[in-house]
């Protein structure tokens, strides 16, 4: 898997995979409404902003690069595939947006809740 994620992958090898958790939290408080890939892509770059510092982007900027890298690994390669979202692309290949949305198998998946501390007597 590694081997074929390198080969097909212009991206630092980081990038979505590191806190993929943080990603299933974000869909599990803001999935329920349609919202831009980007959304998310922002707000996991706002969460691990070492990111920026550890690329060279080929085209754009730092940002436009690792929010389109978050992207394509959290959703395209990844929570799609396994039924947990749906992305609905609106627009032609460079001006192209998509929308992610969490399905219903999410919700039956996925439960986020606050950590427990552990109360020993």
């Amino acid at each position: 898997m590694y081997f074929l994620e390198k080969v097909h992958s212009k991206y630092s090898e980081q990038i979505g995979q590191f806190g993929f958790g943080f990603s299933l939290i974000l869909l599990s408080r803001y999935g329920a409404e349609k919202r831009l890939d980007y959304f998310y892509a922002e707000k996991y770059l706002k969460a691990f902003p070492q990111f920026l510092e550890s690329i060279t982007p080929t085209y754009g900027t730092a940002e436009e690069y690792v929010d389109n890298c978050y992207s394509v690994r959290t959703f395209e390669r990844f929570l799609i595939y396994f039924g947990l979202i749906e992305i609905e692309k609106q627009g032609e290949m460079l001006d192209r947006k998509n929308f992610i949305i969490k399905t219903k198998l999410f919700d039956k998946l996925i439960k986020v809740r606050p950590h427990n501390i552990l109360h020993i007597p």
